[in-house]
């Protein structure tokens, strides 16, 4: 018979009850998750379900008894969709998609719902950065990062649409990692703009996220490098879209790289300076929202947020060949850049992940989208890596590769997060 430490049972009890253990304890202070009245019941219930799948299996699967963090915008069965926003649950609640579905085959326990801003484009959160309560964690996906860096879970699922992934990973100093775009599949998510969302995730390291792409990241291909990867660095506006001190922190960190023998190359990049400031891409999203939410709109408009409600409102005003217009512009980008890449012998592109620390609450500012936005619109994969800290509040580097190439920004960033 084996041990108590060796059975399966037992084992996940104590990962159920030292979970809850952690929550009693931090979630009052830091509000990671959306409040569930019966959380103690459900992961009771959902261990059960996981030992009865499993009991069969002479090898548990690979996050067996891991509790993981969703982002309340996608699907998850026996837990309401609420998505920040006031609307009706039962509106909004649908069938769970194929992450979360792979998720539960891979033995996790499903930790909660996790707080994001109304339908991940604005609005109040009561989430609070594990770092210093005082300032926020990020948005929208504020409470998966939050809730790994609280040491909640050490896994959490958000959605990126300009920020949302990247964001909240350098503000609350873990890792964070949005795929290419349409490289992880999102159906059961709730989407904010469908020519942008992308499921992204949040470990504590790099070495946990690269456990994490493999699993969930489908038809994940580890690559291995023997050599220090070229970092690209762009010219232009791109470069002064941050503090100062977040400039002088990010120049040492490249001083530093080129001492350990990195080479740097500085690339005149192929967008329009005025259109990394985001205003297009704002109308963009906007257009899509509009589209996207027409028939909850028609309902219940009064429900919204202003925020959201005004967005909604400015979208539909958007005619549709100017959204046509961006969606071709999204291709052509994504196709330059890789060219460039080629042509300047650039492996990845580098910044910081935010252009300051983050914000405090009463600033109400959830961060900027100037550093990570037009990587997301052209859809290349992205990654913050926690590497700095300004005041005692984290900053993150931000690595950016190549259109579909995700696991090759994992294998270079590999080499720059041990250097760092």
């Amino acid at each position: 018979m084996p041990s108590n430490e060796e059975n399966p049972d037992i084992i996940l009890q104590q990962a159920v009850k030292l979970y809850l253990q952690r929550v009693r304890q931090l979630e009052p202070q830091i509000h990671a998750f959306v409040p569930e009245e019966h959380l103690e019941g459900r992961l009771a219930f959902e261990a059960e379900r996981l030992l009865a799948s499993s009991a069969a299996m002479a090898d548990k699967p690979a996050l067996w008894g891991i509790p993981v963090a969703i982002k309340d915008l996608l699907h998850v069965e026996g837990l309401p969709t609420r998505a920040g926003s006031a609307l009706p649950p039962e509106v909004l609640t649908d069938k769970e998609g194929s992450l979360v579905r792979r998720l539960r085959d891979l033995g996790v326990l499903i930790a909660g719902k996790t707080v994001t801003e109304e339908f991940a484009y604005n609005g109040p959160i009561a989430t609070r950065n594990p770092h210093n309560t005082e300032h926020t964690p990020g948005g929208s996906s504020a409470g998966s990062a939050a809730a790994v860096a609280a040491g909640l879970c050490p896994l959490a699922v958000g959605t990126q649409t300009l920020r949302s992934v990247i964001a909240p990973a350098s503000f609350c100093g873990v890792t964070g990692f949005k795929p290419s775009y349409g490289r992880v599949p999102l159906d059961g998510v709730i989407l904010l703009s469908p020519s942008f969302d992308t499921i992204g995730l949040f470990t504590q390291d790099l070495p946990s996220m690269e456990v994490a792409a493999a699993h969930l990241v489908p038809d994940w291909t580890p690559r291995r490098v023997d050599r220090k990867p070229v970092l690209g660095i762009p010219r232009g506006v791109y470069v002064e879209l941050m503090s100062p001190e977040v400039k002088a922190a990010f120049t040492a960190q490249i001083e530093h790289l080129e001492q350990l023998g990195y080479q740097v190359r500085y690339a005149d990049m192929p967008w329009e300076d005025e259109f990394i400031y985001g205003d297009s891409m704002l109308r963009f999203i906007e257009g899509e929202m509009a589209c996207g939410h027409a028939s909850w709109f028609e309902h219940y408009a009064e429900l919204y947020g202003p925020p959201v409600r005004e967005a909604i409102l400015r979208g539909k005003a958007i005619p549709k060949d100017e959204l046509g217009g961006y969606r071709r512009k999204q291709w052509v980008l994504r196709e330059e850049l890789k060219s460039l890449m080629v042509k300047e012998g650039i492996d990845i592109w580098v910044s910081p992940a935010q252009g300051g620390t983050a914000p405090k609450v009463a600033d109400n500012n959830t961060g900027w989208s100037g550093m990570p936005a037009i990587w997301g619109f052209a859809g290349c994969p992205t990654l913050s890596l926690p590497s700095a800290s300004l005041e005692g509040l984290p900053l993150g580097f931000q690595c950016i590769g190549s259109f579909g190439e995700d696991e090759w920004l994992l294998a270079w960033a590999r080499e720059v997060a041990r250097d760092l």
